[in-house]
C-alpha cells in the first residue's frame, strides 16, 4: 500500500464508480502540467537566495531601530511591533514572490516578538504577556495567508494556552491542556477533508501539523524530573496514569473512526483486535503516556497517508519507547523480554489482520 496513490489511479477509480467522465484524466493531466511548469519556472536555489536575502533585510531593519535606541522605550517597542505585524500582513496579502513572502514572514515574526516583549516590560503580571501573545498569534493565524506563519502561530498559541492554564490551575490545567491539544489535533486530521471545504479550510492543515509537532515535545518534557519538580510538584497535577487514560480514549476514538472510513466493522473481530492491542499498550505503559500518544499519531499518519506526520510519529514513538525502556524498574534481561514481547504481539496482530482482511487496504488507496 503506497502512501500516495498516483493521480491516474485515483481518477480511474472514480471513473469506475461513475463519478467522473472519460475525459477527466486528460483534463487533470493538462492542468497538472501547467501547474508544474509555473511552479518550477524559478529554480529552487534562486528562491532560497531570495528568502535568505529577505531575512537579512529584515535583520538590518530591526538593527536600525535598535541603533536608534527605540528598544529602550516600552511603548515605542509595542507600537513598532504592532506596525510590523500589520505592515507584514498587508505586504503578504498584496505581493507575491519568494523575496516578498519571506520578508513579510520575517517582519511578522519580529513584530510578534516586539509586541509581546513590549507588553511584558509594561505589565507586572506574567499572565498578561501570555494572553497578548495568544491574541496576536490568533490574529495572524486568521489574517496572514502563509502556511508557515499559520503553523508557527498555532504552535505559539498552544504554548501560550498551556502556560495560561498552568498559571491558573497548576499542573491540572497543564495536563488538561495537553489532552485538549491532543483531541484537537486528532479531530483536525480525522475530519480534515470536511473542514477543508469550509470558509477557513486553509487553516486546518497547518494547525493540525503544529499541534501534532508540539504534542510530542510537551509529553516528553512532561516526564523529565526537572520539569516535574519545577512545574508540577509545587502545584497539584493529574496522576500520570490519568493522563494515559485520557490519551488512550482519544486514540481509541481515532481508531474507531479510521475503521469506519476503511469500511471495517469496529464491533467485529478486527475492531476487537485493534482495541485490545491499544488497551494492552496503554496498560503496560501507564507511567509513559507518550507511548500511546505516539501510537495515535502513527495511526493518523497512515490513515491520512502523510509522510510528514508519519516521520513525526515514528520519531516520537522511538523517543517515547526509549524513555519507557529506561524508566522501567526491571533488569536489563526483563526489559529486553518486554520489548521483544511487545514487538511479537504487534507482528502477530498484523498477521491476523492481513490474513483475515487481505483486501482491507484497497478502499483506502482509492481515496
Amino acid at each position: 500500500m503506497s502512501l500516495r496513490p498516483s493521480l491516474r489511479h485515483v481518477i480511474q477509480e472514480l471513473q469506475r464508480e461513475h463519478q467522473l467522465d472519460e475525459h477527466a484524466e486528460a483534463r487533470a493531466l493538462a492542468t497538472l502540467e501547467v501547474h508544474q511548469r509555473s511552479s518550477t519556472a524559478t529554480p529552487w536555489f534562486v528562491k532560497a537566495l531570495a528568502g535568505f536575502g529577505a531575512w537579512v533585510s529584515a535583520a538590518f531593519l530591526l538593527s536600525f531601530f535598535g541603533c536608534t535606541g527605540l528598544y529602550k522605550e516600552q511603548a515605542a517597542l509595542l507600537c513598532l511591533g504592532v506596525l510590523l505585524c500589520v505592515g507584514a500582513t498587508f505586504l503578504r496579502r498584496s505581493g507575491q514572490g519568494a523575496f516578498l513572502e519571506q520578508l513579510a514572514l520575517a517582519l511578522a515574526l519580529a513584530g510578534v516578538g516586539l509586541t509581546t516583549s513590549g507588553i511584558a516590560f509594561m505589565a507586572r503580571d506574567e499572565i498578561i504577556p501570555a494572553v497578548a501573545h495568544f491574541i496576536v498569534c490568533a490574529a495572524l493565524l486568521v489574517t496572514f495567508p502563509d502556511p508557515v506563519m499559520r503553523f508557527l502561530a498555532t504552535f505559539n498559541m498552544a504554548g501560550a494556552a498551556l502556560f495560561i492554564l498552568w498559571d491558573a490551575l497548576g499542573g491540572v490545567g497543564l495536563d488538561l491542556g495537553i489532552l485538549a491539544c491532543a483531541a484537537l489535533a486528532h479531530g483536525l486530521f480525522l475530519f480534515q477533508s470536511r473542514l477543508s471545504a469550509g470558509p477557513r479550510g486553509a487553516l486546518v492543515g497547518p494547525a493540525a501539523f503544529a499541534l501534532a509537532s508540539g504534542l510530542p515535545l510537551v509529553l516528553l518534557a512532561r516526564g523529565l524530573p526537572d520539569v516535574i519538580g519545577t512545574f508540577l510538584f509545587e502545584r497539584a497535577a493529574l496522576p500520570i496514569p490519568a493522563l494515559t487514560v485520557g490519551l488512550t480514549t482519544i486514540t481509541l476514538f481515532t481508531a474507531w473512526n479510521v475503521m469506519r472510513e476503511l469500511e471495517l466493522d469496529p464491533t467485529g473481530v478486527a475492531g476487537a483486535a485493534v482495541f485490545a492491542a491499544l488497551t494492552v499498550t496503554a496498560l503496560i505503559t501507564p507511567h509513559t503516556p507518550a507511548v500511546i500518544a505516539a501510537v495515535g499519531l502513527l495511526t493518523l499518519g497512515f490513515h491520512r497517508r502523510s509522510s510528514i506526520l508519519l516521520g513525526i510519529a515514528v520519531a516520537f514513538l522511538i523517543a517515547s519507547g526509549a524513555w519507557y525502556y529506561y524508566d522501567l524498574g526491571l533488569t536489563l534481561l526483563a526489559k529486553a523480554i518486554a520489548l521483544a514481547g511487545s514487538g511479537l504481539v504487534l507482528l502477530a496482530l498484523r498477521w491476523v489482520l492481513t490474513r483475515r482482511y487481505p483486501t482491507a487496504s484497497t478502499p483506502a488507496e482509492a481515496r
